[in-house]
């Protein structure tokens, strides 16, 4: 008895189930309806090479383009089927057979509708429009006063007008037309009642210009300028906008994009300085040897590199400088949101190098002093020096007689010397040296006639050993301040030689100074 009842439950249990299903099933079918079904006598698209379908007989299909409210819907025929379904811009084409009779109209929200027949035959080659209605809203087709206007519904764009055959829901919408500064607006109430005056709506339009402001809008860095979703400019953008708030954004390569809103007043100039985009930074993180050390980049922009510094992305060019080091160039490649890290180690500046190529010039104090030019090298702290003395000052007068005392002539004299000089220069500080030397001088007299006959003594010469030392001091680099205290022993020495110095009262060697500069390579 128990199971007989139990399986009498479950009987109804199914039964009620059946019901219920049908019931919903009804309902969703209802949802569904076919609101228009008529001929394009005009269309030749089922009938136009490269539009036109053939069906399995070979036999030119008929089109049916049929205008529907959402996506999804599928569709599926008698024994004769479909040749083909196609989507062109949201209009969907569907190929039936020439003779077909109905078709079942299908969709996962809205149910199915079951054998819908064709109201008027179904000919191959000819084309024909379909609209599917889902009860819940009506095929509107909008029209603007001024042609090419946009429309929007609800506040979302359209497109141009005319907009043809737009499924609205039911209840209230506003709608809009814009062109230039034309703008209408009108709202419409759409119902389940059968409103003639929903089929066309005229949207009437006037112009709105005292409501617009002359409107420039700049920004820094040449950036890219985004109206709308569009580029409209670079750097500066010139319009005219309708008064209210609007939004732009910034772009440029490299950079995270900004934006900024501002405001619209009407008949007003109204100049807008916008947020410039926001460059892609990595890190510098440079450690110098000895601190202290100035370092700029790009030429002559200051970075403190005391820390790790956040800076643009791109390539620098860098300067590290500090007063007594070696300068040295760097260049870094930044990239985004990653850190660069290196050492830098500065070199101290050798004012006085062991090796280089040098020239100059010298004041030579003496009995008779004169300016030298000197030439010399060093190679590893070992100098060799050349000089030649041209002689300045003159002797006092000195007056020559024959061997009986009779006056022969008297003359003045100056000394000209060549000299060659070897030393080992030895380093003190970094801009100080002392460099002992030793050589050979020749010293050479150039006489001029006060009286007389004849120009006695000139060329006569004196040949010396040198013993010196030659002080260094270096204010900068390649430049040389020096003196170089002497002592000349005698060697040989021709008789006028020593007769032209006694007359004038003058040693022959002795303690002699040069001072002066040099320029080295």
């Amino acid at each position: 008895m128990l199971v007989r009842q139990k399986k009498k439950i479950e009987m109804k249990k199914l039964f009620v189930l059946i019901l219920t299903s049908a019931f919903v099933l009804s309902l969703q079918a209802q949802n569904i309806k076919v609101s228009k079904f008529e001929l394009l006598t005009n269309d030749l698209t089922a009938n136009t090479y490269g539009t036109q379908k053939l069906d399995q007989n070979g036999e030119k299909s008929a089109l049916i383009k049929i205008l529907a409210p959402e996506q999804g819907f599928t569709f599926s025929a008698g024994a004769l089927g479909i040749v083909a379904t196609e989507n062109h811009n949201g209009e969907i084409w569907l190929y039936v057979p020439r003779g077909s009779k109905k078709l079942s109209i299908q969709h996962r929200i809205y149910g199915k509708l079951r054998d819908y027949a064709y109201e008027i035959p179904i000919e191959g080659g000819r084309t024909y429009e379909m609209y599917i209605d889902i009860n819940s809203g009506r095929y509107v087709t909008i029209e603007s006063q001024i042609a090419n206007s946009i429309i929007y519904i609800d506040g979302a764009d359209c497109g141009p007008s005319p907009i043809k055959h737009k499924y609205l829901s039911f209840g209230e919408h506003i709608l809009r037309a814009v062109k230039d500064r034309n703008e209408g607006e009108q709202k419409i109430l759409v119902t389940a009642e059968d409103d003639s005056s929903l089929r066309l709506v005229r949207i009437n339009q006037r112009d709105m210009s005292d409501h617009f402001g002359d409107v420039t809008v700049n920004v820094e860095n040449n950036a890219d300028i985004y109206y709308d979703g569009k580029k409209v400019a670079t750097g500066t953008w010139k319009t005219q906008l309708r008064e209210g708030t609007y939004m732009v954004e910034t772009r440029k390569a490299d950079c995270d994009p900004a934006k900024t809103s501002f405001t619209v007043v009407a008949q007003k100039r109204n100049d807008v300085k916008v947020n410039a985009p926001i460059p892609h930074t990595g890190y510098l993180s440079i450690l110098t040897r000895p601190g202290g050390v100035n370092s700029t980049y790009n030429g002559d922009h200051f970075i403190d590199l005391s820390e790790t510094v956040s800076v643009p992305i791109g390539t620098y060019q860098m300067v590290f400088t500090r007063k007594g080091f070696e300068p040295q160039n760097r260049e870094y490649v930044v990239r985004h949101n990653e850190t660069t890290v290196d050492t830098v180690t500065l070199s101290r500046i050798n004012y006085l190098k062991s090796t280089s190529f040098y020239f100059g010039a010298a004041f030579t104090a003496r009995s008779l002093s004169g300016i030298s030019g000197i030439i010399g090298a060093t190679y590893k702290n070992h100098d060799i020096q050349a000089s030649y003395t041209l002689g300045l000052v003159e002797s006092k007068v000195t007056n020559w007689s024959d061997e009986n005392g009779n006056f022969l002539a008297s003359a003045k004299h100056k000394i000209n010397s060549f000299a060659v000089k070897y030393g080992y220069q030895i380093t003190l500080i970094s801009q100080l040296a002392l460099t002992p030397q030793v050589g050979y001088a020749r010293n050479m007299i150039s006489s001029t006639k006060v009286e007389g006959s004849e120009t006695y003594a000139d060329g006569a010469a004196a040949n010396y050993v040198t013993i010196g030392a030659k002080v260094i001091y270096a204010p900068f680099k390649h430049f040389y301040l020096f003196v170089a205290p002497e002592y000349d022993i005698e060697m040989s020495k021709d008789n006028n030689y020593e007769s032209a110095m006694k007359k004038a009262g003058l040693e022959v060697g002795g303690f002699l100074l040069n001072a002066g500069i040099l320029i080295n390579f």
